[in-house]
């Protein structure tokens, strides 16, 4: 019976730790791919299951082969709509609209480090095809060794807001007070000690920026 038992632990703490190493060491923003309606520019509008890819620096969706696809021409791309989530196309980030006007947007970009051991990939895969998927055009990934067999860390997020006619960013106490004169600063850095603000959250740094910004 205490054999039964112990193997039984073991079975369940390394499905527990191998859960863990999955989740931790995900390359994409999400989870899961995400249903995303895509708008592009001229009008056409496509719906697919679309990702964010924090090594490769850029969205991917897939195919009815479940293939992951680049998309072709991503500077064509208006917005990307996952739910009541809108998301723009960055220069190597992936960029959240949370709100037009005033700006508050939310840049988010891998934090990436050197895999730990060296791991072999086989080959390549569709590098040079195009397929459509209800008409919209991607080009198939390589699946050879990735900068440098790189693996998130962590996702960095930066702020973007407008302070007058000029797009400021930020990502911490330190770089947001920097934004405003000293006088300004010793009064936001009052109530950002006295309302607990993470920088991590969303939320609590965009009720910062409404109090110290938007009105």
């Amino acid at each position: 019976m205490k054999l039964i038992l112990y193997w039984l632990g073991m079975w369940i703490l390394c499905t527990s730790l191998s859960a863990q190493n999955s989740k931790s060491n995900s390359n994409y923003l999400f989870d899961k791919f995400q249903d995303c309606l895509i708008v592009y520019k001229d009008g056409r509008q496509f719906t697919a299951p679309v990702n964010y890819d924090l090594i490769r620096k850029h969205y991917v969706f897939k195919d009815p082969e479940k293939q992951e696809k680049e998309f072709s021409n991503p500077e064509l791309i208006t917005v990307l709509r996952i739910g009541k989530r809108s998301f723009l196309v960055g220069n190597q980030a992936a960029i959240e609209v949370i709100q037009v006007q005033p700006k508050f947007n939310v840049i988010y970009t891998g934090n990436t480090r050197k895999a730990p051991q060296k791991t072999s990939y086989g080959g390549t895969t569709q590098t040079a095809s195009v397929n459509t998927y209800s008409g919209l055009a991607g080009t198939g990934l390589s699946s050879g060794i990735l900068d440098e067999q790189r693996i998130v860390a962590g996702v960095n997020k930066t702020y973007e807001i407008n302070i007058g006619k000029k797009s400021k960013r930020f990502y911490n106490k330190k770089s947001f007070l920097k934004l405003f004169s000293k006088e300004k600063q010793k009064e936001l850095d009052k109530y950002i000690e006295d309302n607990t603000i993470d920088f991590e959250s969303v939320d609590q740094v965009f009720r910062l920026c409404q109090h110290a910004v938007f009105f």
